[in-house]
């Protein structure tokens, strides 16, 4: 049977109190005779193997003696154990195949202002995203009633006022007409749900569920269907007002859902957050000088458990960068585009030279590169030679110039001539994704970069993003151009991360929603201006909210209401919170973020005292 959640408020004990229900629970524990907890007989799905660790050291607090700890679990590792089936579609073998349609219609280019077939490939890439989103909304409702996707459809339609649905009605089918025929077998979020679906037809447990937000569509039906023939507890946050600190449930009143009704009673006395303190950046170069040094006095002080909360992508590097000058070790869990690392960049140069047929800068920028000619011990001494050659004679590019500029220097023009073989593999016109791939491949050897890939911690991933699109990509059949394939590569670049392990976890870079259920004897949280906190996701084509609402997408209010439940989850389960932000731009004031100056007001009105600003010892 599936019961009622059990509520746990947001907190550092809250394992503690996980723990204290998987042992004492008469649900959980039904069929055991009123015997000595049995917790081999519980299975226990938590959010990430990081909660698990967590759970176990709880249980172990609290058991007295030596014990066999419940089979703990997350759900992708549940279903990895499960026999294997045909694997879904990739994403990458799913987008092609759709930038190869949508660059045949003259009316989407017109549509959507594209003026090269490129300018396609992010909306295709937008158009998955949203069939993603509208699979895993719809399909547990499709295969309970096969006409429920189209009744909300049109109900979500009808929310558009008139001009606006006449206006938007060629996007409105492309999305439904997109979305069914991505609908099948290789859809991966479909495969996803039929392996959930079939576990809980399986279910040989009783099963604690461990989640800190709402479940989604696929979970709901999943849990439904495993109460069915176990006993299922869902255990989650409690954002009911007595749950959470006053000050936050005042200013924050759309923490619980309930509007105006979800507030503290009156008398409730309001008092300035402890834990909680805020320091105004001159610059940006202050702010990242200040998170750096506010870090290194906690580890000074002792404080083994720090998190960084980048809101502000470009401070957090700068933070990171100036921890790792003082041999500080950050662990990253958030990982930066792999777009953005020296090895990425050495692939996208080479494929600039291609474009550009051996521009004079663009070459010169690529041989100087340490990705480049690792086998050549004297590589340097002519990379000097050609570039002194090519100005000299004043050369701006092509290969067949830069061959007569360097006739009289031997081994410099035989290395030119080694780069202008490969880029021959790059011309004649389309090609398949796998002989594009294969012709990159074939220069990363034979300019001696994936050598030097190899032994670079970026490269390698590059390498293995490359071997991934061999794999994913090696059925499709549709031609493409250079420039098209230039521009996938670009996006797959763009879109993996770049994830540096760390042996010292004593500082931790996270996403806000990646501190869920954790709790920190520190946290810098960077970034929390008005621009930053909260993010503001922007709507794609026709889905507004109201659309959004209907069909049971996240929308921007259901968004922001969790982001403001991660801030409220951090700031009562970590001992110390420094809020930290750029307080100028450019001379101008910089306002800080408005959950931040909603919960000064309160206070203020409270007649409380205002949060503290934080003081660098």
């Amino acid at each position: 049977m599936l019961h009622l959640p059990l509520s746990i408020k947001p907190c550092a004990a809250f394992w503690e109190e996980v723990a204290r229900t998987l042992i004492k629970s008469e649900l959980l524990m039904a069929g055991n005779g009123g015997q000595s907890p049995d917790l081999l007989s519980i299975r226990v799905v938590v959010p990430t193997l990081v909660h698990a660790q967590r759970l176990k050291a709880a249980l172990a607090s609290r058991m007295p003696r030596t014990f066999i700890p419940p089979r703990i679990t997350t759900l992708s590792a549940w279903m990895a154990l499960q026999p294997a089936f045909s694997p879904p579609a990739s994403e990458s073998a799913r987008l092609m195949p759709l930038y190869a349609e949508l660059r045949q219609h003259a009316w989407l280019k017109k549509l959507f202002s594209a003026r090269r077939n490129t300018d396609l490939l992010p909306l295709a890439q937008m158009l998955l995203n949203l069939c993603d989103e509208l699979t895993q909304a719809l399909l547990p409702a499709i295969q309970l009633v096969p006409d429920a996707a189209d009744t909300r459809w049109q109900a979500a339609l009808e929310q558009l006022p008139p001009s606006a649905r006449a206006l938007l009605s060629d996007e409105a089918q492309l999305v439904w007409t997109i979305w069914k025929t991505q609908l099948d077998a290789n859809d991966a979020y479909a495969a996803r749900f039929a392996q959930m679906m079939r576990l809980a037809a399986c279910a040989d447990a009783p099963l604690a569920w461990v989640t800190p937000v709402e479940p989604t569509a696929f979970e709901t039906a999943f849990l439904t269907a495993y109460g069915e023939r176990q006993n299922v507890l869902p255990i989650t946050l409690d954002w009911r007002p007595g749950a959470v600190e006053p000050a936050y449930a005042v200013a924050w009143r759309e923490l619980s859902g309930m509007g105006d009704t979800g507030v503290p009673d009156s008398g409730v006395k309001i008092r300035t957050p402890q834990c909680l303190s805020l320091y105004e950046a001159k610059s940006l170069e202050d702010e990242a000088i200040q998170g750096a040094q506010t870090i290194i006095e906690w580890l000074g002080a002792g404080k083994s458990s720090i998190a960084i909360i980048p809101q502000d992508r470009v401070v957090a590097r700068r933070i990171r960068a100036l921890l790792e000058r003082a041999r500080i070790a950050v662990s990253d869990e958030t990982g930066w585009k792999l777009s953005t690392t020296r090895a990425a960049a050495a692939i996208a140069a080479w494929l600039d030279v291609v474009a550009a047929r051996a521009e004079t800068r663009t070459l010169l920028d690529l041989l100087k590169s340490p990705f480049m000619f690792g086998d050549i011990a004297e590589k340097s001494t002519l990379v000097m030679a050609i570039e002194a050659a090519l100005r000299s004679a004043n050369v701006s590019g092509g290969w067949d110039a830069i061959d007569a500029a360097l006739a009289d220097l031997p081994a410099e023009c035989a290395l030119i001539t080694r780069m202008a073989q490969q880029a021959r593999r790059f011309a004649g016109g389309r090609k398949t994704l796998p002989e594009w791939i294969a012709a990159t491949s074939a220069t990363l050897d034979a300019m001696q970069m994936r050598t030097a890939l190899d032994a670079d911690e970026a490269g390698r991933q590059v390498i293995a993003v490359l071997d991934r699109l061999e794999s994913d990509c090696r059925t499709l059949e549709h031609a493409f151009s250079f420039a098209e394939w230039r521009a996938f590569l670009d996006l797959e670049l763009e879109s993996a991360p770049f994830m540096v392990a760390a042996a010292d976890k004593r500082v931790v870079m996270l996403p806000l929603n990646g501190a869920h259920l954790r709790s920190f004897d520190a946290v810098l949280l960077a970034g929390a201006d008005a621009d930053h906190l909260p993010s503001r996701p922007n709507e794609t084509l026709f889905f507004a909210n109201a659309v959004r609402h209907e069909l049971g997408l996240a929308t921007r209010e259901s968004r922001q209401r969790q982001q403001l439940r991660d801030l409220t989850e951090l700031l009562q389960t970590s001992h110390e919170v420094v809020v930290s932000w750029q307080a100028w731009k450019d001379g101008e004031s910089n306002a800080v973020s408005p959950w931040i100056a909603r919960l000064q007001l309160t206070l203020e009105r409270a007649g409380a005292a205002g949060i503290p600003g934080h003081l660098i010892r």
